[in-house]
């Protein structure tokens, strides 16, 4: 089955290791100085400007992570692209711990069940076992109601395991209750249709300065498309993809799980209608004037 297939399936898949073990050990020996120095932080994060300043972002962005991207979607746009470090020895989530246990959906992420609009691609940068902070994953359509038996996905791998994920679907960080810190990294595309407000960040603009055009795939990515047609670029040979089997259920009280479920449809239903009515206005502003 292919990667785009297996996305729409089951919103997650195991892609081959986009990183050789000489790239993994040059990712890390670049990175140590600098998120050693931010050992403090429950989550620390290395940007993109930082990697781009480090001399790894080419690593990072290399071939096999943009035949991949290109694999999931023919235009896609950076919106998370940074290495992630978090912390060893803690009991809870460390995003959302308060509701559902870090169990959520990313509310800037439209779900299709055509085709994938907002993805990531994670490669563990240190081993990842079962308390180690692994990332977890609902298998199962958003449009689902999620209940205490639910199937859920804990992701484990080594160092260099790689997979892609819709982040409209269910997820969350796990506890990482071992001992190191773990590390990541995140980058995160959309459709070049989909207006990113991630691009106007410091970080962005401080990459986007410094990087030269010209090369079509790193226009696209880098958002240099956005608000016109993309270029089309010419297709790599398939990304070998495979499915990842889930390991429990999410044991979690249908009662808490139905309440947040209704919450978060009618946060949906009210930014829909909200983009709709702004829609509208300025239909209206540009057919008045």
């Amino acid at each position: 089955m292919s990667l785009v297939s297996l996305l729409n399936e089951s919103g997650i898949a195991r892609v081959d290791d986009v990183y050789s073990g000489e790239e993994l050990r040059s990712l890390n020996s670049s990175l140590d100085p600098l998120l050693h120095g931010r050992a403090d932080q429950r989550r620390s994060y290395v940007h993109i400007d930082e990697l781009h300043a480090l001399g790894v972002l080419d690593v990072v962005l290399n071939q096999k992570m943009r035949d991949a991207l290109f694999a999931i979607m023919p235009d896609p746009v950076l919106y998370h692209c940074f290495v992630i470090e978090t912390a060893g020895n803690d009991p809870e989530a460390n995003l959302f711990a308060d509701h559902l246990a870090g169990w959520h959906r990313d509310p800037d992420c439209s779900y299709s069940r055509r085709e994938p609009t907002h993805v990531s691609v994670f490669a563990y940068l240190s081993d990842v076992g079962d308390d180690d902070g692994g990332f977890a994953f609902v298998p199962q359509s958003p449009e689902k109601l999620l209940r205490s038996s639910t199937r859920n996905i804990l992701v484990t791998g080594n160092a260099g395991y790689t997979f892609a994920w819709q982040r409209s679907f269910y997820h969350r960080a796990s506890p990482n209750r071992g001992p190191r810190r773990r590390r990541i990294v995140k980058i995160s595309v959309q459709r070049n249709a989909f207006p990113s407000v991630h691009l106007a960040s410091p970080h962005y603009r401080a990459a986007i300065d410094a990087i030269p055009s010209g090369d079509p795939a790193t226009d696209v990515l880098l958002g240099r498309y956005q608000g016109r047609t993309a270029p089309r670029i010419v297709p790599r040979p398939a990304v070998a993809a495979a499915a990842i089997a889930p390991t429990g259920r999410l044991g979690i009280d249908d009662g808490a799980l139905l309440r947040a479920q209704l919450r978060k449809e009618a946060a949906d239903i009210k930014g829909r209608l909200k983009r709709l009515l702004g829609e509208r206005s300025r239909s209206v502003a540009a057919y008045d004037s």
